[in-house]
């Protein structure tokens, strides 16, 4: 277009010079009476001076053609060179592919054209437990003289890989972790396509989605570790498939998932046939079916903003997520399943817990949780209610909590707690130095009513956010209703006192 309209210009001005010239010429010679006078000769002048200004006007119409077509033979090359490098083949055996490695929030590596990616990240918590109860547990061993414990454990190790294959929606993750004997074992493994935001579909062994606090990791909690109520509640991890995605801009999550067991990583499809009277030693038939919602109504509206339990983005506008789950189990004998308490009143008339499974039960849970975070504070809460029905109370095999408590009948749970955490305005530790609080109760109907409750507090300063952060709690359980090593809790029916010191550094 630019070439076409310079080209004009000149042709414009080209005419109107020669046009002046001769009117100007003509004007002249009809008013000189002498022709070979004074004026013949500027007249030439002027002939010679409009001859040189054409000169130059066809002089600059030639550069301006010669660079259209330099143009047009620099834009023909570069389309042949596209050309011949859309061929996969010559790409490659003309350069060879370059691999790029770096850091982003882990250690990467990544192919040049983006099909691979791989990602490594870890983490390390090293705690400092001091443990205090009763030298007597009255319901357990009411004989046996106990002293409290003190000690350093490195109570977490991670190693992550996680990145795509192939194609950047087909996404993967192996987390390995290390047990307390040293040994590392899957802790997630999946594979996962996204075929759109809408819809994403996920495989493989993974955390089941049932509490919030089940859907937040380890490692970014205000506590060195997770409440009373998810070491009862808490659906842990499992094997199967799910169904996900993120619906009106982001702001609603839907998760389904279709697993072999609940709290069941370790069921197998094929094991070694066993008889009727053995029930529990292999997997059942009967998926277990969960199902998540989460409604992010305020703050960032994709939920990036609540992956943590702190505020440490200091939301400047109020920000809350709002959750809901359903567990749903029939257990006719999985190998490996949920761990429940039920009251020991019917046996002994003083109460206390004793500790038996799922087996033979149907299992129905379903939970409500909120998240809020303004300015440094946070506040979160879940409520918990759990029906357990035996369903083979009077036959063969009989179901163990029926075989306990003597109850055909539906026994209910119930379980809640309440964490909040502020970050002090303490000159020079802004952002940094966390306060937090936590109260939490449970309470079952098996056997007998029983409930327990556990108030905390403790003190968080953060280095590096959750990267690098030094935690310390002090945790008061009355009648410890399950045994969860991971959580602190030792021993069923401890009173117990517990005082935590963790480092946690990540990368």
């Amino acid at each position: 277009m630019s070439g076409r309209l310079s080209r004009g210009c000149l042709a414009g001005a080209l005419a109107c010079a020669m046009l002046t010239g001769l009117a100007f010429a003509d004007d002249r010679m009809s008013s000189n009476t002498d022709p070979g006078g004074d004026d013949v000769a500027r007249l030439k002048t002027l002939l010679q001076s409009q001859q040189r200004q054409i000169e130059v006007l066809e002089e600059q119409i030639a550069a301006v053609n010669a660079q259209d077509q330099d143009a047009a033979r620099v834009e023909a090359m570069k389309q042949q060179i596209r050309e011949v490098l859309s061929e996969q083949e010559f790409r490659e055996s003309l350069m060879p592919s370059m691999m790029q490695a770096g850091y982003d929030k882990g250690f990467f590596i990544r192919s040049s054209d983006d099909k691979f990616m791989l990602k490594i990240t870890g983490r390390l918590q090293l705690r400092w437990t001091h443990y205090a109860t009763r030298s007597d547990n009255r319901w357990n061993a009411p004989r046996l003289q106990r002293n409290d414990r003190t000690g350093f454990d490195v109570e977490r190790i991670f190693v992550n890989f996680t990145g795509h294959a192939y194609d950047p929606n087909l996404t993967y993750g192996i987390y390995l972790f290390s047990t307390r004997s040293g040994d590392f074992w899957p802790f997630y493994a999946y594979a996962n396509y996204r075929f759109s935001d809408e819809f994403q579909f996920k495989g493989g062994l993974m955390r089941i989605l049932s509490l919030r606090i089940q859907h937040q990791s380890d490692g970014v909690g205000q506590f060195p570790d997770r409440p009373m109520v998810d070491a009862v509640f808490g659906l842990g991890l499992g094997v199967g498939a799910q169904f996900w995605g993120k619906l009106f801009d982001k702001r609603l999550e839907y998760y389904v998932q279709v697993l072999n067991a609940l709290n069941g990583q370790g069921n197998v499809t094929i094991g070694q046939d066993v008889a009727a009277s053995q029930v529990g030693t292999q997997m059942d038939s009967n998926p277990a079916l969960v199902f998540r919602t989460v409604w992010h109504a305020l703050g960032k509206g994709d939920g990036s903003d609540f992956s943590q339990q702190a505020d440490l983005e200091f939301h400047e506008s109020p920000g809350l997520d709002i959750g809901l789950h359903y567990a749903f189990n029939e257990d006719e004998g999985d190998q490996i399943t949920t761990a429940i308490p039920y009251s020991l009143s019917r046996r002994n008339g003083r109460g206390g817990y004793g500790l038996t499974n799922t087996n033979g039960c149907q299992v129905h849970q379903l939970g409500l949780d909120a998240h809020f975070k303004y300015q440094g504070f946070s506040l979160q809460s879940e409520y918990v209610f759990r029906t357990l029905d035996p369903r083979r109370a009077w036959r063969r095999p009989f179901t163990n909590l029926w075989r306990m408590t003597g109850e055909d009948h539906t026994a209910v749970m119930h379980g809640a707690y309440l964490q909040a955490g502020y970050f002090l305005p303490i000159p020079g530790m802004e952002k940094k130095l966390e306060a937090v609080a936590r109260v939490g109760g449970i309470s079952t109907t098996a056997g007998g009513s029983q409930g327990s409750w556990e108030y905390s507090g403790g003190l968080n300063y953060y280095f590096e956010g959750n990267k690098v952060k030094l935690q310390t709690d002090v945790t008061k359980i009355y009648e410890v209703p399950i045994q969860n090593q991971y959580s602190s809790l030792a021993t069923l029916n401890d009173d117990a006192l517990v005082w935590r010191v963790q480092l946690q550094v990540a990368f």
